[in-house]
């Protein structure tokens, strides 16, 4: 593969990503259609931001049934070009029932293309260039969803409709897809990284992946259950102790996706040199920023907790997902990506009632959830110990 193809690969699949957070990205025009369908419910009204996510948790697992018949490249094409038609419909529509429908079929766009643009990169790129790319994945994903709300805001000043028109951006991620990115099947890539995951001396076995592969799925609900608490019990917190406001908390929640966005661009980098150690590492600045965000009594210390935290909590999630590139064989990867995208979505859509279960309080909650990652911390890394002995005994 030449140079410029592979630049051009990289972005048509880092561009994919967009598409990951995109059903948020027009929350802002909820008091404008409440005016507009003033017959229909706010709660209902509402739903046609919330709905998207239930549509995406089912047809991410789809998505790896559908691989099977008709090729990743397909199904990857066939969820970004749904998600491209039906995103717009709602710029053109007054009737509730075609934009409440249209937004669910967004749903299922998202849900076939959103693992493909992750496993995708396993697929075409090894090693430490796909690490960089993984955390590359999760910094476009935000950075997407950053321009795409505020775009959305500034189209929202002419009508609610046009905020919809935002959705444009996915027509070039179709077009860059189908020119740039070629078929993983037709072109050989899987069947060549199979026979090395089969044959080579260092490889895991395929009977033995599948429990780790299973360890990570339950790693990522455990680990975005914990991260989501802080998102959710936050403004709780500061107002139950006097230490500030609902206003202050989601400044302190956006200072922990800004720095997030620079853990995603480092994740390369850091993986390159402490491989198996980053996982745990990462879990373990996590915890203990929580519970340290627990006991702050100032805005200033939360602040600064909070550039701590997103730093490494963007580098689980890129974790993660590299490490079933390594282990899952290219063809089953898309699957099992699925599994760990549904695992991500539950453990956030539970969060809110994990708070509650494991603290009465915001403080207990933030500090419980801290104690729940040193401990995944504990045990990530006595697993990455034991992984690199049976490597230096090989």
């Amino acid at each position: 593969m030449s140079k410029t193809k592979k630049i051009m690969l990289i972005i048509a699949l880092l561009f994919l990503n967009i598409v990951e957070q995109a059903a948020s990205v027009i929350t802002a025009t909820i008091p404008g259609m409440a005016k507009t369908f003033s017959n229909v419910s706010l709660t209902n009204v509402e739903m046609l931001t919330t709905i998207v996510s239930m549509f995406v948790t089912v047809f991410v697992l789809v998505s790896g049934v559908i691989v099977k018949k008709i090729g990743q490249k397909q199904t990857a094409l066939l969820g970004i070009t749904i998600a491209a038609v039906s995103s717009i419909i709602p710029a053109f529509s007054n009737s509730y029932i075609i934009v409440l429908i249209s937004r669910g079929v967004l749903g299922i766009g998202i849900g076939l293309a959103n693992p493909l643009a992750i496993s995708l990169i396993g697929t075409f790129f090894q090693g430490d260039e796909r690490a960089r790319l993984m955390g590359w994945r999760s910094a476009i994903a935000g950075v997407g969803t950053s321009l795409m709300t505020y775009l959305a805001g500034q189209l929202l000043k002419i009508s609610w409709h046009a905020s919809y028109l935002v959705y444009l951006l996915f027509v070039p991620a179709v077009i860059l897809f189908v020119i740039f990115v070629p078929s993983p099947e037709k072109e050989g890539y899987i069947e060549e990284q199979t026979e090395t995951k089969e044959d080579g001396q260092k490889s895991v076995k395929i009977q033995k992946s599948k429990p780790l592969l299973i360890a990570l799925m339950f790693l990522m609900f455990m680990a975005m259950v914990s991260f989501m608490i802080l998102a959710v019990k936050l403004p709780t917190f500061l107002v139950q102790n006097k230490i500030g406001t609902a206003s202050q908390s989601a400044t302190a929640w956006s200072i922990h996706n800004l720095a997030g966005l620079l853990g995603g661009m480092c994740f390369g980098y850091l993986y390159k040199h402490l491989k198996g150690y980053l996982l745990p590492m990462g879990l373990a600045l996590v915890g203990i920023g929580f519970v340290m965000i627990g006991f702050s009594k100032t805005m200033t210390i939360i602040y600064l907790l909070n550039i701590l935290t997103g730093f490494a909590a963007s580098n689980v999630t890129p974790y993660i997902f590299n490490r079933i590139s390594e282990v899952a064989l290219p063809q089953n990867a898309p699957f099992y990506t699925s599994l760990a995208l549904v695992g991500s979505n539950f453990g956030s859509f539970i969060s809110p009632y994990a708070g509650s279960l494991i603290g009465k309080t915001g403080k207990l909650a933030i500090i419980n959830a801290g104690v729940i990652l040193l401990v995944l911390a504990i045990i990530t890394t006595v697993t990455a110990f034991r992984r690199m002995r049976l490597a230096q005994q090989d």
